[in-house]
């Protein structure tokens, strides 16, 4: 029998299953129902189901790329802006970099509450062309210059090394104020800094047309992901594809190609030789099921892949092909995760 050895890792930010996360939460159009999530029961009562935990200085995509593509013991080596900054460019990134990514803080009796801004409150890339003068006039006399970063932020380039720890804005929004600001010996410019552009967007025309299109302002910058890239030995990684430009940027470092985002499992099955992985944005929970879980669950009972591997923000799911024929072990729809 021949050895199957094409193992598929996908990688779903930001579209976590409903009961979990209001992101998933998507209803049947005009019945009020949540989408049945029948593959995605199935493969979870069958296989294994893991709660991932928010990492303080790793966003969750990034902590599931390295993941993936088993180099969490080496994270260090992949500082998330001067990573993006490399798959951004295509070429290494140079020097000492930061993350500058807007939030809204929204002010309660007792504390700020950190919100990160996600989906359709992303800052797009018209504001930031509004916002970029400004932070970029004001940055002139720090020593670090603004640059293009991912979708809705930028990267910040010190010509100086700092000594700081950050966390990540999702780390923020879950724990105390004093748990999630800058620390060490730089840290006092840092948190000058931040505080210097949240009242730069104070008031600024881009925040009130936002307002008036029912988006929370872009009130303050979280700046975190520091670091500068040590030198990587290239080894093998699995096939990737996926438009993430941390991805690429960990690629880029080791010599090889990512592939384009795959529309489908369909398109993503013709071409898999080995172990892959793929970052994916379906619109909603609907799409992953269909156009994602049902073929690649036809895949595993077929052969044509040994295991699947479905990481979000908050969960992991493994099954593999053995699981896939034990008919007895009933679903396991995502309100019961947390059982496990």
């Amino acid at each position: 029998m021949k050895t199957l050895t094409s193992t598929v890792t996908l990688i779903v930010p930001e579209l976590n299953p409903p009961d979990q996360n209001p992101l998933g939460a998507e209803h049947e159009a005009g019945t009020g129902r949540l989408p049945p999530l029948t593959r995605l029961a199935r493969l979870a009562g069958r296989g294994s189901v893991l709660k991932r935990q928010i990492e303080a200085g790793r966003g969750a995509l990034h902590a599931a790329v390295l993941d993936a593509l088993q180099l969490r013991d080496a994270a260090d080596q992949y500082p998330s802006a001067a990573v993006i900054r490399t798959g951004a460019t295509g070429e290494r990134a140079i020097g000492f970099w930061l993350r500058a990514q807007p939030i809204h803080f929204a002010a309660g009796l007792d504390r700020l509450t950190t919100i990160p801004l996600h989906g359709a409150a992303r800052m797009s890339a018209a504001e930031r062309a509004a916002l970029s003068p400004t932070l970029a006039d004001h940055l002139q006399s720090t020593g670090i210059q603004l640059h293009e970063g991912a979708d809705g932020e930028w990267l910040l380039r010190s010509e100086e090394p700092l000594q700081v720890q950050t966390v990540t804005p999702e780390f923020a929004a879950e724990n105390p104020r004093a748990d999630i600001l800058p620390t060490g010996r730089d840290a006092g410019s840092l948190r000058r800094l931040m505080t210097e552009m949240q009242m730069l967007l104070h008031d600024h025309p881009v925040n009130r047309s936002r307002e008036r299109r029912g988006l929370p302002a872009m009130n303050a910058i979280w700046v975190h992901g520091e670091g500068m890239l040590s030198d990587v030995t290239p080894q093998s990684l699995p096939e990737a594809s996926g438009d993430d430009v941390y991805l690429q940027g960990i690629y880029r470092l080791h010599g090889l190609p990512v592939q384009p985002k795959s529309a489908d499992a369909a398109s993503l099955l013709t071409r898999i030789a080995g172990p892959t992985v793929a970052i994916i944005d379906p619109p909603d929970l609907r799409a992953l099921e269909t156009n994602w879980l049902e073929p690649l669950s036809r895949a595993l009972l077929r052969g044509a892949i040994s295991n699947l591997t479905v990481l979000f923000d908050g969960w992991r799911i493994d099954t593999d092909r053995a699981a896939m024929f034990k008919f007895w072990r009933r679903p396991l729809p995502p309100a019961n995760w947390a059982a496990c």
